[in-house]
């Protein structure tokens, strides 16, 4: 027999059996597979009167043990809060599918986040007015100043905008929006990450990973009680699907989950540090679609050439709309 566990108050030996699959599939095609062993409990004794089947509680109140022992509950609380924080907002983004990421800063050092909150909700309404249907993840974080900033994953901006009279380059118009809030000369709003050098063309699955834990990295470390991340309104992820596979290894699982769509290809797959975890993320190959759309354009300009030659001979104006 293995040695005990508690678990619900009793003695209980824990028993593996078999495996249990989460699988989740966004409307754009992305996929998760997650893969842990699936334990049973069973109770040291089978009489709930045996007073050997419960668990003796100590009292500890007041003591370094109980000290402890409640800082490394709110610990491991905040590291939850945070891996919850990261999945949802992750979940979010790939169901969106956000290929974009804009970084809002100050200028001057301030380091008030309810300040940051109502200047960046007053950037968000005038952005939603000037970009009709703007739509966004966004995550607040503190510089090594100590001055807020804030990382909005979004729909890619289109080049250029008409906006006050004038097409201008879309960055701007944020930077506009951003100093007509916080004063002139005080802030920027720039396309990227950090070091600006953001690749509005990787992997969909990939933007989503980055920009999910770039948008929650500080969230362990923010103002107690305050949620460091939040989203518009309509971004809903579809419902996992949960499956419980007794008497099923973990390579054979695995070996199962191996067995993807056509035409997806794996973004990354990963096992935690513990070996009791597995994880695999797999898309519709984005190059594919590229190309697929690259040959539609190049078919659709082949058909506007003849076209255009017939109508010549005809003696037709044909232009292009």
């Amino acid at each position: 027999m293995s040695a005990m566990v508690k678990h619900k108050g009793l003695w209980c030996e824990k028993v593996q059996d078999g495996v249990k699959v989460r699988m989740q599939v966004f409307d754009n095609g992305q996929r998760e597979t997650l893969i842990q062993p699936r334990y049973l409990f069973i109770p040291g004794t089978s009489d709930p009167d045996d007073p050997d089947a419960w668990v003796s509680e100590v009292d500890q109140t007041g003591t370094l043990e109980e000290q402890k022992r409640l800082e490394e509950k709110a610990k491991r609380s905040r590291w939850k809060s945070g891996q919850r924080a990261k999945r949802g907002c992750r979940w979010k983004i790939k169901q969106a599918g956000f290929n974009e990421m804009l970084t809002i800063t100050y200028r001057e050092n301030q380091q008030d986040l309810a300040l940051c909150r109502k200047h960046f909700a007053a950037w968000l309404r005038k952005m939603r007015r000037a970009i009709p249907g703007f739509r966004g993840v966004w995550g607040f974080e503190r510089q090594e100043r100590g001055a807020w900033h804030v990382h909005v994953a979004c729909d890619r901006l289109p080049m250029l905008m008409q906006f006050r009279g004038g097409r201008v380059v879309s960055w701007k118009v944020g930077t506009a929006l951003w100093r007509d809030v916080v004063g002139r000369n005080n802030g920027l709003c720039f396309v990227g990450g950090k070091d600006g050098r953001f690749n509005r063309y990787r992997s969909p699955a990939k933007i989503a990973g980055y920009v999910s834990k770039y948008l929650t990295k500080d969230h362990e470390n923010g103002e107690f009680g305050a949620r460091m991340w939040d989203s518009t309104q309509g971004l809903t992820p579809p419902p996992a699907m949960t499956m419980h596979f007794p008497g099923v290894s973990m390579a054979d699982a695995i070996g199962m989950a191996w067995e993807l769509p056509q035409g997806h290809v794996v973004v990354q797959h990963m096992c935690n540090k513990f070996n009791t975890m597995w994880m695999l993320y797999s898309e519709p190959d984005p190059l594919v679609k590229r190309t697929t759309e690259a040959v539609m354009v190049d078919a659709a300009a082949q058909r506007y050439a003849q076209f255009a030659t017939l109508a010549a001979e005809s003696g037709f104006a044909c232009r292009r709309v």
